[in-house]
């Protein structure tokens, strides 16, 4: 069996009709701009912030992608950098002890893996202290708090729409209380035909191969052959997945092909799908992983399911070889001159490990990976009862 990390695409996935219903946040949101992947939303809207604001200071946390902080920069912005804790949430205490140390302009809150930050005291310390507020839901598209859907809350935020949903590409910064018109005017470019038909034909594939591993396995031998083939002829293509920052990508657009899959998605249907498969896994896993989150509020559309493993590497090449795509979850830190990164985001880059709870994936599926995991001996029994700790 074959579990992939991302949700896949089928050809009915281009011919399901349109919604009916009202779209959900973000996208019944009359103030939003679709971008191919979310580094190029948060280059412009540091870009715009620093000419109508001028040089300004972004308190960030320390545990990050990486891509943020280089678009962030590249846009001008310094950078400090606040701790999380081990459960992914952060102390809007500590967030204000550095704001009297550094005094920000911005506050930057990443909501991980579709879990909410505390964002009634952030937006009053916001409030407090006059700083814009950038919420950053790369990893918590469709999530809601107390009703409220994640992103909401901030001046601006910023969502990763392929990494929840069956799209080649894709990214929304939506204007909240915020609004810089400079933005409404920006002239964006479509992705290359290389870039969206690789991406496509990669997902089409982890799609069958979940289904069928020998059929899907040699259509990915295929598709490999025929990527080292563009490599050598020198096919530029724009990924979506690395790590960096590239300024000649940042005027990319969301392509065509991903705006008409978006159109015929059923987002109720995902976020259930998806909270399903995270519980089934939670309770299979239990006391035989480490999981990061115990329980999933209602409203959280969960990512993934995160847990702690003693050797993150050699845990995610065992899974591999074993039929389980998981990934190392944000191996590489950026420093920043004068930002300090605290031991937990030490910690969480060398153990968390993602496991796949997409859509996609059946209850066979799920227990396979339970079975993986379980079989691999991954707990890490000294962190047990400090993981979960507010």
């Amino acid at each position: 069996m074959y579990v992939p990390v991302y949700q896949g695409l089928t050809p009915a996935d281009f011919f399901r009709t349109t919604r009916n219903e009202p779209a959900c946040f973000p996208f019944d949101h009359p103030s939003r701009l679709y971008f191919y992947r979310a580094r190029n939303a948060i280059y412009h809207l540091f870009r715009e912030l620093q000419a109508n604001v001028g040089p300004m200071i972004v308190l960030a946390p320390d545990y990050n992608s990486g891509n943020e902080v280089l678009a962030m920069q590249a846009a001008g912005a310094t950078l400090k950098y606040f701790p999380v804790g081990r459960d992914m949430q952060l102390d809007p205490l500590e967030v204000e002890r550095l704001c009297e140390r550094h005094r920000p302009d911005v506050l930057y809150v990443i909501h991980y893996a579709g879990w909410p930050q505390p964002m009634a005291p952030l937006v009053d310390l916001c409030r407090r202290w006059g700083m814009l507020l950038v919420e950053d839901c790369a990893l918590a598209l469709l999530s809601d708090v107390d009703g409220r859907p994640l992103g909401s809350f901030g001046d601006w935020s910023i969502f990763c729409l392929y990494k929840t949903l069956p799209l080649p590409n894709g990214a929304a910064l939506v204007q909240n209380s915020g609004r810089l018109d400079a933005l409404d005017r920006l002239a964006l470019r479509r992705p290359s035909t290389p870039s969206v038909v690789g991406r496509t034909a990669e997902l089409m594939v982890q799609r069958l191969r979940s289904r069928s591993d020998a059929a899907g396995s040699l259509l990915q031998r295929v598709k490999r052959g025929l990527g080292r083939a563009a490599n050598a002829m020198e096919v530029r293509r724009a990924n979506v997945g690395d790590i960096g920052f590239n300024l000649e990508d940042v005027d990319l657009a969301i392509s065509a092909l991903s705006e008409r899959v978006l159109a015929r998605l059923d987002f109720d249907a995902i976020r259930r799908r998806r909270a399903q498969n995270f519980r089934r896994l939670a309770r299979r896993l239990a006391g035989r992983a480490t999981l990061v989150h115990t329980d999933l509020p209602d409203g959280v559309c969960p990512l993934f399911l995160p847990i702690l493993v003693p050797d993150k590497h050699a845990a995610a090449t065992a899974l591999q070889a074993r039929g389980v795509d998981a990934l190392e979850f944000w191996n590489d830190a950026v420093d920043v001159p004068g930002g300090e990164r605290s031991d937990t985001e030490r910690f969480l880059r060398a153990h968390v490990l993602e496991l796949p709870i997409h859509q996609d994936l059946t209850d066979r599926h799920l227990d396979f990976v339970a079975e993986q995991v379980g079989a691999l001996n991954l707990m890490m029994h000294d962190v047990v009862e400090t993981v979960h700790a507010a």
